[in-house]
C-alpha cells in the first residue's frame, strides 16, 4: 500500500497539468496494483516499452499503408535536405534512447525529475508525454557533460 500515494500524486498532478497520457498510465498502474495484480509489474516493465514502441511505430507506419506517401514522395523526401536532417534526428534520437534506458536501469530514482519535467513541459510548453526516455537520455548526457 505504500505505493498507494505516489501514484494518486502522480495522478492528480497529471490531471491537473492535463497530461492525459500519464494520468492514464498512473491509473493503469494504480488499478492494477489496486487489484493485486502485482504479478504482472514485472512483465509490464519489462515488456511495456517494448509494447508502447511497437504501437507507436505502427501508427508511424500507417501513412505508407493509406497512401499518404508514395514510394516517390519517400524517395525525394529522404533525398532533401530535411530528410536528411531527418535521418541523423533518427540516430540520435535511438541513440539517447538506448542511453536513457541505461541510465534507468542504473539509476531509478531519476523517474520522479524525469516525470516531473515532462508534466512542466506538457502544461507550461505543450510538449508532449511521450518522451520520458529520450529525457532519460537527455539527462545521461547533461550528466555526462555537467557532472564529472
Amino acid at each position: 500500500m505504500s505505493s498507494v500515494i505516489p501514484l494518486l500524486l502522480v495522478f492528480i498532478i497529471a490531471v491537473l497539468t492535463k497530461n492525459n497520457l500519464l494520468g492514464a498510465a498512473a491509473a493503469i498502474v494504480f488499478f492494477i496494483d489496486l487489484m493485486r495484480l502485482n504479478r504482472f509489474f514485472p512483465l509490464i516493465q519489462n515488456r511495456g516499452l517494448e509494447g508502447g514502441v511497437l504501437l507507436l511505430t505502427v501508427a508511424l507506419l500507417v501513412p505508407l499503408a493509406d497512401g499518404q506517401l508514395t514510394f516517390e514522395r519517400l524517395t525525394a523526401s529522404l533525398l532533401s535536405p530535411l530528410g536528411i536532417l531527418a535521418v541523423i534526428g533518427g540516430i540520435l534520437g535511438a541513440y539517447f534512447n538506448s542511453q536513457g534506458l541505461e541510465l534507468i536501469a542504473v539509476e531509478p530514482s531519476i523517474i520522479p525529475g524525469i516525470l516531473i519535467g515532462v508534466m512542466v513541459s506538457v502544461f507550461f510548453f505543450g510538449g508532449v508525454s511521450v518522451g520520458p526516455i529520450m529525457a532519460a537520455g537527455i539527462t545521461a548526457l547533461l550528466a555526462r557533460v555537467l557532472i564529472r
